[in-house]
């Protein structure tokens, strides 16, 4: 008996090394699932002299002309996150531009972002945006066309600081950006504006929504203002517990709707 069982756990080894090896020989391998290119990207640097700043460049397929979008980042800096942003955006037929605004520094640590926010001189990045619509006007692929700029939390303010200076910028999208109250300020929009905010960020209350709202009306500019149910702060930022994906799903929908309407029509 012990002689014909140890034969049975022969033949069982056998073959499974035969199977082992027809897996790994010539022409028999599983080819992997091929990945669909995503858009070029590259670095390039916007304004000059001291002022002179890298961004990162997400570029649409095709050689035709194309709206274009800058991209504002959130305190985190120019992370894998925004540049993902960028490159979606680029995916949908944008060309875009993301300034550094932070010099290099991507911070991981909240403290870390909370110093370097509070370190940065709203003129002078709001000058380096400028310099990036000014680089986006430039190229061969957006020349003539309208421009757009986005920006999420610090840069959802600096998104629509540059709305409100720039006369150029057709429109603007912010996410959880500190809203203005004041009628005279936002009288200088020229664009169409859209903003989203979480209905559970303590940072942006209900009442500074409201005052938001207010202030928009009295200044005759009419604008798309989203609050999402059960969202809080930073609920478009994948991969951080604030995120919420139902909120951001219809939130992009809407970006994506919006753009359509007031960069390509």
């Amino acid at each position: 008996m012990h002689r014909f069982r140890n034969l049975w756990v022969v033949a069982i080894l056998i073959v499974v090394g035969a199977l082992a090896l027809s897996r790994l020989a010539p022409g028999r391998s599983t080819p992997a699932p091929v990945k669909s290119a995503g858009p070029d990207t590259s670095i390039v640097q916007v304004g000059g002299g001291d002022q002179a700043e890298d961004a990162f460049v997400a570029w649409p397929g095709g050689n035709g002309a194309v709206p274009a979008v800058v991209v504002v980042q959130e305190w985190w800096g120019l992370n894998a996150q925004i540049r993902d942003v960028a490159r979606r955006l680029a995916l949908q037929g944008y060309l875009v531009i993301v300034p550094d605004l932070y010099h290099g520094k991507v911070p991981t640590d909240p403290m870390e972002a909370h110093e370097l926010s509070r370190a940065l001189d709203d003129k002078e990045a709001l000058a380096t945006l400028e310099a990036a619509a000014g680089w986006l006007r430039a190229q061969s692929r957006a020349a003539k066309s309208r421009v757009g700029v986005m920006g999420f939390c610090m840069g959802g303010g600096l998104a629509l600081g540059l709305g409100l200076q720039d006369p150029g910028i057709a429109a603007t999208v912010m996410f959880y950006g500190r809203p203005e109250s004041d009628p005279e300020v936002l009288g200088k929009l020229k664009g169409a504006l859209q903003a989203h905010f979480g209905e559970q960020d303590q940072g942006i209350p209900d009442k500074a929504i409201e005052g938001f709202r207010t202030a928009l009306q009295k200044a005759g500019r009419p604008a798309e203002i989203y609050v999402y149910p059960g969202a809080g702060h930073a609920f478009m930022h994948e991969g951080q517990d604030s995120y919420r994906p139902d909120a951001a799903r219809q939130a992009w929908a809407r970006t994506l709707s919006f753009l359509q309407k007031y960069l390509r029509s």
